[in-house]
């Protein structure tokens, strides 16, 4: 959880000034690659990066790493859809390209009408890493993660964090396929390691 957002510099305030003068609702989300804001992006990037301790806002995985090359920001509401919360420091955060392809331009808002930013985690659809605490929603072994929450729930598919276990069986299909679940029983009935994984999981499940 991001415990305090980013504030700009005098000169990125030049920026994001001239951006909310000129009416953000006219303005294009394509705005942010603007060659302008080269130096902008760069100290988000960075500030994110650290403040999240080089873990992905969505799939909570350490990258270990603050090459930028190995990180995208990200909107939280995308700026495709909402371009007036562009600069919104709190819609701001590091994600790895992965889950940042994945969830596109998702819209994560509950009041897609919103006209100001919302300051509560009951307004998102996703784990907002500015308002939410990772593990209140998803519970995370290794590459595996379950929803406790529907928001947690929304999250992984949304972020398609089921893709790290598509990748740990090698599976052949998409996990929407309706075979899943018999292919699974297959494999598991085939690797004993598999079967000792998810004993692993079920042991570490929280009780109430």
């Amino acid at each position: 959880m991001i415990a305090t957002p980013i504030t700009y510099c005098a000169e990125d305030l030049a920026l994001v000034s001239a951006f909310r003068a000129e009416s953000p609702e006219a303005q294009p989300g394509s705005y942010w690659a603007d060659p302008s804001l080269e130096s902008l992006r760069s100290r988000v990037k960075t500030f994110y990066i650290a403040a999240q301790n080089t873990r992905c806002c969505y799939c909570n995985r350490h990258l270990g790493t603050d090459n930028h090359r190995m990180w995208d920001v990200e909107h939280i509401v995308p700026r495709s859809r909402h371009a007036r919360f562009m600069f919104e420091p709190a819609n701001l955060a590091a994600s790895c390209p992965d889950c940042n392809n994945e969830k596109a331009d998702k819209d994560s808002l509950v009041n897609t009408k919103r006209k100001t930013y919302p300051r509560n985690s009951d307004a998102f659809r996703i784990v907002h890493p500015h308002f939410d605490r990772f593990e209140d929603h998803i519970h995370q072994i290794r590459m595996v993660y379950l929803p406790k929450t529907e928001k947690g729930t929304n999250t992984i598919y949304v972020c398609n964090l089921l893709r790290f276990a598509q990748k740990f069986i090698a599976w052949e299909n998409s996990a929407a396929d309706s075979s899943f679940e018999e292919e699974v029983d297959i494999i598991f009935d085939e690797k004993a390691t598999a079967q000792a994984a998810i004993d692993a999981i079920l042991a570490e499940l929280p009780t109430k």
